[in-house]
């Protein structure tokens, strides 16, 4: 999500905890990481 300061390859760790999915509007805690 480079739109909103997530670069492309950024593991899901670094992404911030205040980040939502420009999409859908969800919020990281939404979402599971996948290996």
């Amino acid at each position: 999500d480079p739109d909103n300061g997530v670069a492309p390859g950024t593991a899901f760790d670094d992404v911030p905890s205040d980040w939502v999915c420009p999409e859908c509007g969800a919020p990281k805690e939404d979402f599971d990481p996948i290996d």
